[in-house]
């Protein structure tokens, strides 16, 4: 096989057992999947049945009413794929501990996609422990898997890049495909519309997004991109007054679509060099350092627990500084702030799912400028962000944000609230952007 740098044996067992259990944690999508290919190898060569697990756990942290609803729009649509497939699909709804054990009694394999957030690293181990069976996980998210690409915690792109950048040919062509189906393959799906119903009633609502779930409509997403915006994405995709982003950062954080898959139908399409290392850059670099910070970093909601050095002690000598504004949680989240642009980055926040990357900088550096303290500041940013983005609870999420408070990023001008870590400035918006056109193109 070619990508064994992205399995990891995590427990042995000689235990028999009666099938191999794919547990379909991440990566949820049958293309460019090789948690799925390596449960498929293994049922192949271990002469077992192959059954692939879903697990809708409402109980999920931080979810609410808009990630259910997109998410289930995806197992719904796998369940036919699986029938196509002719490999046995079971979704139960249920806590991920209590459901796992009634699959692993007979199991002689698990395999898994890897996580990269501590408390999903938690659950598993858990599991893990707790079973007496062979475990693997697999890095399928990633071009890079994490722990091939790097064992620290990274300081910044620059430092993370080169690593990528030497690995980056080899791994995006190692994928394999096994051909396997199972003549008595079994489809069990929980799931049914009455059960959506009463489950989903019991989680927060918070209303949905234009966006709807799953692996088709990641690849119809990816075919607009490529044919409408891919050409202008170098130049354009900064501007918040234009919509050339890709819109598929929800998709990668359900796994509906592999970033492979992304890079590839990237390399068919004839356009300016530039756009493909501005795509790279995003999608791997910038990606893949965020995955690289939550992996490596125990406590992401203590802001003192990762933040270098410099950060921290500039950001605590400024700490007591005088804000002309303080705006409580209520008032941030309602966009009932004086600043018109900043109220449009939360509207769009809650009536798409998404804010402008560029504005999202904006966003956050702003809450830090109108907070009592960093700390209220940090806690009310995540819990906006993970309250209202489609792909909240995300490390993309996490290391964006403390990037405002200077993770990943270098020293600038002293100055007052701030100290060094980098400022943006309504100004700045107005100088660099149309910023009317943004008013208008959100909504606000």
């Amino acid at each position: 096989m070619n990508y064994l740098e992205r399995v990891t044996c995590v427990k042995k067992s000689s235990k028999k057992g009666y099938y191999i259990l794919y547990w379909m944690q991440g990566a949820f999508r049958v293309e460019y999947n090789h948690s799925l290919e390596f449960a498929k190898y293994l049922a192949i060569n271990k002469n077992l049945p192959l059954k692939v697990l879903v697990v809708v756990d409402f109980n999920y942290k931080d979810a609410n009413y808009r990630h259910f609803k997109f998410f289930i729009d995806g197992i719904l649509e796998l369940v036919e794929k699986f029938n196509d497939l002719k490999i046995s699909f079971h979704v139960k709804v249920g806590p991920f501990t209590e459901i796992l054990p009634q699959y692993l009694n007979d199991a002689n394999t698990l395999i898994t996609d890897k996580a990269y957030i501590k408390w999903l690293k938690d659950v598993r181990n858990k599991i893990y422990k707790n079973n007496d069976v062979n475990i693997y996980e697999v890095d399928t998210n990633l071009v890079v898997p994490v722990q091939v690409a790097s064992s620290k915690c990274e300081y910044g792109a620059y430092t993370i890049r080169p690593k990528i950048n030497k690995l980056k040919e080899k791994i995006l062509n190692d994928f394999v495909f096994f051909d396997y189906r199972d003549n008595n393959f079994v489809l069990e799906n929980d799931l049914d519309s009455l059960i959506i119903d009463e489950k989903l009633k019991s989680v927060h609502y918070i209303k949905t997004v234009d966006f709807k779930g799953g692996e088709s409509e990641a690849d119809k997403l990816l075919r607009d991109f490529l044919n409408e915006k891919y050409d202008n994405f170098a130049e354009k995709r900064g501007d918040p007054a234009f919509d050339f982003e890709s819109n598929l950062s929800f998709y990668l954080h359900f796994g509906f679509i592999s970033p492979i898959k992304i890079l590839k139908e990237a390399l068919k399409i004839e356009t300016n060099p530039e756009n493909y290392e501005t795509l790279f850059e995003q999608l791997v670099v910038r990606r893949e350092l965020a995955h690289n910070f939550t992996y490596y970093t125990d406590d992401i909601h203590n802001l003192y627990t990762f933040l270098p050095e410099w950060s921290k002690n500039t950001l605590k000598t400024h700490e007591k500084d005088k804000r002309e504004y303080i705006y409580t949680l209520n008032e941030l989240e309602g966009c009932k702030t004086h600043d018109k642009f900043w109220n449009a980055a939360q509207y769009e926040l809650i009536n798409k799912g998404k804010i402008h990357n560029y504005m999202r900088m904006y966003w956050g550096k702003k809450v830090i400028e109108w907070s009592e303290s960093l700390k209220s500041a940090y806690e009310n940013l995540i819990f906006l962000n993970d309250k209202y983005a489609l792909d909240g609870r995300d490390s993309n999420g996490y290391a964006g944000i403390a990037w405002c408070f200077g993770m990943h990023d270098r020293a600038f001008k002293e100055r007052e609230i701030f100290g060094k870590i980098r400022y943006m400035s309504e100004n700045g918006l107005k100088r660099k952007f149309d910023m009317n056109r943004y008013l208008m193109r959100v909504g606000a």
